[in-house]
C-alpha cells in the first residue's frame, strides 16, 4: 500500500505540472497542449529534464536555466499541493471509482482556485466540465444520480436566484457564473 501512495503521488506531482500550464494558460485563452512550456522571462523552451516536477525546481535552484531569471515558487508548490492531494486521496478512498472521482474533482479544484485568485474569473471550461463530469460519474455503481441531478438543479436554481436578485439590489455583481458552476459541480458529484 505505502509503495502505490508513493507512485499515486508522483503521479499527482505530474498532474499538478499539468495544472499549472491550465492555470497560466486557460485564462489567456492559449492552448493547453502546445507550444511546450517556456520561461516566462526569457521564452525559451523548458528542456524535459528541466521540467520535472518539483525536483528540477530545486535542482535549477528556482532559476531558469537560460536566463537565470526566477521561477516562481507556485509552480513547485502547485506540483507539491496537488501530489499531496492525489495520495492523500488515495489512503482515504484506496483503489476504485471514488478514487478516481476524487482526484477528478480535485484536479478540478486546483485550477480553479489558483485562476480565481489571480484573475477572479473561473473558466466554464473547467466549472462546466466538472458539472458534467459530476453528473455523469454519478451514474456508476455506488453514484446517486437522482439526488446529483437535484442537487444540480435546485442548488444552482437557488445561486442563480440570489445572484440576480443581489444584482438588482445592489446594482453589482455578488457572485460570478462560474462559482455557481463550480458549486453545482460539486453538487452533482454524487
Amino acid at each position: 500500500m505505502a509503495m502505490m501512495a508513493v507512485a499515486v503521488f508522483l503521479v499527482g506531482a505530474c498532474i499538478g505540472s499539468f495544472l499549472n500550464v491550465v492555470i497560466h494558460r486557460l485564462p489567456r485563452g492559449e492552448s493547453i497542449v502546445s507550444p511546450r512550456s517556456r520561461c516566462p522571462g526569457c521564452g525559451r523552451a523548458i528542456r524535459t529534464w528541466e521540467n520535472i516536477p518539483i525536483v528540477s525546481f530545486i535542482v535549477l535552484g528556482g532559476k531558469c536555466a537560460g536566463c537565470g531569471g526566477r521561477i516562481s515558487w507556485r509552480y513547485p508548490a502547485v506540483e507539491l499541493l496537488t501530489a499531496i492531494g492525489f495520495a492523500t486521496f488515495f489512503l482515504l478512498d484506496g483503489p476504485g471509482i471514488p478514487l478516481l472521482r476524487d482526484l477528478l474533482f480535485f484536479s478540478l479544484l486546483v485550477p480553479i482556485t489558483f485562476i480565481d485568485i489571480d484573475h477572479r474569473i473561473i473558466p466554464d471550461e473547467l466549472s462546466l466540465g466538472g458539472l458534467a463530469a459530476g453528473l455523469l460519474l454519478s451514474f456508476l455503481p455506488g453514484g446517486e444520480w437522482k439526488a446529483s441531478v437535484t442537487g444540480a438543479l435546485l442548488g444552482g436554481g437557488i445561486l442563480y436566484a440570489t445572484a440576480f436578485l443581489y444584482e438588482k439590489v445592489r446594482g453589482a455583481e455578488g457572485m460570478g457564473g462560474g462559482d455557481i458552476n463550480s458549486r453545482c459541480g460539486r453538487a452533482g458529484r454524487g
